[in-house]
């Protein structure tokens, strides 16, 4: 049977495609093979526990902006959204609990909306809306603050993501696992979801068939900034404050691993769970680097190289469509 598989996949040949799916499997258990060689405390359970405290708000992040990009577009607000959704609820609800939980939320989701709706009514590239947009968040969180954080002194509010409802588990990462699975449920088997990746594979095609893809954009970048207000709820608890411009680093991050993962920059292939196994690639690669005593600076430049390295092993299936179409 292994024989007849193997002839199978040698007649099929090792296709560009097929390299691109796997790639980011095969990278992320080559950096977790390497650090553990380099450093042996790298593949403790301890570490790597810490690995996924650090990956549960990421993962939140990532995932809302998969859903933009899913549809050929692109979200650069996330993370001035993640500091204005917890400084807006912060200020007014200084002590935490549920008033700032809900508020948080709320404004993420009406953050995402405001994108949503301006990138319709405007006919804008998100590319520009966002980046505008970004700014606006920012100018919001530091505005109300002076560029300071907001303390939460609130032992209930900081168990929602330090409490452990499993024993060894911190509470961020069970949150964060729930969260997710719902919006994979969501992408994958409702309507919602079939229809923002259709859009990215062929909008006029959509169109063609009655659908309002307008309608579908907007759900798209509201999705992206419902799940940034969740994620500043547990970044809040986790840290005791809401951060002014913590959500800076995020937003760089984000759109590594969601291009790292396998979603096409392009639209209309890949998904949440890709956007998974490319945040636990980015959070393996800067802990472990860190462990090894890698300078913030080199991590960067590392991370930029695979960022062009991703988009180009992403944009060979397209070049080489147009190549075929110019024959």
């Amino acid at each position: 049977m292994r024989n007849l598989a193997l002839k199978n996949l040698l007649k099929k040949g090792l296709k560009t495609e097929n390299l691109i799916e796997v790639l980011p499997y095969l990278l992320l258990v080559g950096i977790f093979v390497f650090f553990a060689i380099s450093y042996p405390p790298f593949a403790r359970i301890r570490n790597i526990t810490g690995i996924l405290t650090v990956s549960s708000v990421f993962l939140l992040v990532a995932a809302g902006e998969t859903f933009p990009i899913l549809m050929g577009s692109i979200d650069l607000s996330v993370g001035a959204m993640l500091s204005s959704s917890a400084i807006v609820a912060a200020y007014f609800f200084p002590q935490g609990g549920l008033g700032m939980i809900v508020l948080a939320i709320v404004v993420g989701f009406l953050s995402g909306l405001v994108n949503g709706l301006l990138v319709v009514l405007l006919k804008l590239p998100s590319f520009i809306v966002t980046l505008a947009m970004m700014y606006v968040y920012v100018g919001i969180a530091t505005g109300l603050t002076n560029g300071y954080n907001i303390s939460i002194r609130n032992r209930d509010f900081a168990w929602i993501s330090t409490g452990q409802m499993i024993e060894g588990i911190p509470n961020v990462i069970i949150w964060s696992l729930i969260v997710f699975a719902v919006f994979v449920f969501i992408s994958r088997k409702t309507v919602v979801g079939r229809y923002i990746l259709a859009i990215g594979s062929n909008e006029e095609s959509v169109k063609k068939m009655g659908i309002n893809t307008n309608k579908y954009r907007i759900i798209a970048f509201t999705f992206s900034g419902l799940l940034v207000g969740i994620a500043s709820v547990l970044l809040s608890s986790y840290l005791g404050m809401a951060p002014a411009r913590l959500g800076d680093k995020y937003l760089f991050n984000t759109l590594i691993a969601v291009v790292v993962g396998g979603t096409s920059i392009m639209g209309g292939s890949g998904g949440l769970l890709k956007t998974l196994i490319g945040v636990l690639l980015i959070s393996m690669f800067d802990n472990g680097m860190s462990l090894i005593g890698s300078t913030s600076n080199v991590q960067n430049i590392a991370k930029g190289i695979l960022l062009i390295a991703a988009i180009s092993l992403v944009m060979l299936p397209h070049r080489r469509g147009r190549l075929l179409l110019t024959k």
